[in-house]
């Protein structure tokens, strides 16, 4: 329960004993950088995503997007880019299961 957490010096210090060193598990840069990176309009066909699942606007001809590995999912570049950055300033975990195979 919240209103049992020891949000104190002293115990946010003993938490951080107790867990050691916490690292972010965001979606390393280099795993980003070696997805394939093409058009919308290159990859598109009538059974794949219409939209974004991120920021779930509909996808544009030239919309620059990366495929994600080993499945039929693709994101906006730019999305995916700045989901990377949020989620590394924060440490909530996304998508690297879908990313790293």
């Amino acid at each position: 329960r919240d209103e049992d957490f020891d949000q104190s010096y002293e115990g946010l210090m003993s938490l951080a004993a107790t867990l050691g060193e916490v690292k972010t598990r965001a979606t390393p840069d280099h795993v980003i950088a070696g997805l394939k990176t093409g058009f919308y309009k290159d990859w598109a066909s009538d059974e794949c995503d219409k939209r974004c699942p991120i920021c779930l606007d509909d996808y544009k001809a030239l919309d620059p997007v990366l495929k994600l590995n080993d499945c039929s999912h693709w994101l906006h570049k730019s999305c995916l880019e700045v989901l990377s950055i949020s989620i590394s300033l924060t440490g909530f975990h996304f998508l690297s299961s879908s990313l790293i195979h």
